[in-house]
């Protein structure tokens, strides 16, 4: 791990680059391009061991010890250090409520341009009279002979189209906390709230977008469950129908109440036990690897200390829904990387597109 002399030291350039660019725009991105043509970041060095040792660095050493290193006492050039490890902390911090990646197929970052067109291929509809033979997949390998031609297809498509939509949050926590070293564990407090928030905000949005299912091709499978209870036998249904379209059911999104309510007494009951999950999911159940949510777009409120209404989302996640995000926890309002902190604005760019709606099935109680 690197010290605070050793990185004043071997990234001048870089820390020179990143005040003139704050300077001009009063933002910071580790991915704003300058007009040098290099990244706007203290990562951006060529030396990919130097890489390695300051990511391992940043993700080590809090936010506080920079602030503490960076006041008017502290070592000289080393507050051009803190955007970096603000933002590597708003990343860091927001994992622990932004469910996103666990379910998306795909996070799609930073293209170029504003709005990102995607194709998706049409699958075929099948009967009880029609052949299940390569499912509902309409690009079927075909059989060629040698020195024969090459089989064509010409397969029919849909678009959806990501348009990132803007949100964000302000710090604002005092100006006399980043005046006093001892209130420094107070800074970075509020500022992982602020990554959580956004986080849990990122993840409420995705969820309406794979509710609605407007995007895409296919039709969302709905299975109606109980007077608020979701049981084993409802979450098994919706493995069934996302099953039945030729896909492979891999995750579920819970909300505690439907767990703790049903789904889990009824399972007990079947003599099934929740088992190890892969990381970043809560558990692993049945084939499906589980995510608890408290998303409001989950349920319709509270009552009695209870979530009403409930939902439970079934998918396979490598077909449902494709994420697409760009300036990811930019901060905004900030040209002095210290006394610009309180009042700094965080903000995400983030749309989702449904690709095949039948790849997930809703289960909602009545």
């Amino acid at each position: 791990m690197l010290s605070f002399q050793e990185m004043v030291a071997k990234l001048k350039p870089q820390l020179k680059l990143i005040e003139k660019t704050m300077d001009s725009w009063a933002m910071f991105h580790p991915d704003i391009e300058t007009p040098e043509h290099t990244k706007c970041t203290i990562f951006a060095v060529e030396d990919e061991a130097l890489r390695r040792e300051l990511q391992e660095t940043f993700a080590k050493i809090p936010l506080k010890e920079f602030l503490a290193k960076s006041g008017t006492t502290g070592l000289a050039g080393a507050a051009y250090l803190i955007p970096d490890a603000l933002h590597t902390k708003l990343i860091t911090a927001s994992k622990a409520t932004d469910k996103v990646p666990l379910f998306a197929t795909e996070v799609v970052e930073d293209w170029n341009g504003g709005d990102l067109k995607v194709d998706i291929v049409v699958r075929q509809t099948l009967t009880a009279s029609t052949t299940a033979d390569g499912g509902k997949w309409t690009m079927r390998p075909k059989f060629f002979t040698s020195g024969a031609q090459m089989p064509t297809q010409t397969w029919k498509t849909t678009q959806a189209t990501l348009s990132p939509k803007s949100f964000g949050v302000n710090l604002q926590f005092g100006a006399d906390l980043i005046e006093d070293a001892q209130a420094f564990d107070l800074v970075e407090f509020y500022t992982t709230q602020a990554a959580h928030q956004l986080g849990q905000f990122a993840t409420d949005l995705a969820l309406a977008d794979l509710k609605a299912a407007t995007d895409g091709d296919g039709t969302q499978a709905t299975v109606t469950a109980g007077t608020d209870q979701t049981t084993l036998a409802h979450l098994l249904e919706g493995i069934r129908e996302v099953g039945a379209e030729f896909w492979h059911p891999d995750t579920a999104i819970i909300t505690y109440e439907a767990w703790g309510d049903a789904i889990l007494t009824t399972a007990t009951a079947a003599g099934i036990v929740p088992g190890q999950a892969p990381v970043g999911y809560d558990l692993k159940f049945l084939n499906l690897n589980v995510i608890f949510s408290t998303s409001s777009e989950l349920h319709a409120g509270v009552s009695s200390g209870k979530l009403t209404d409930c939902i439970t989302l079934v998918l396979d996640k490598s077909a449902a829904l494709l994420c697409g995000r760009k300036r990811w926890m930019q901060i905004s309002n900030y040209a002095h990387p210290i006394q610009d902190l309180n009042g700094a604005v965080i903000s995400c760019r983030q749309d989702c597109v449904t690709l095949y709606k039948d790849a997930c099935c809703k289960i909602s109680e009545s």
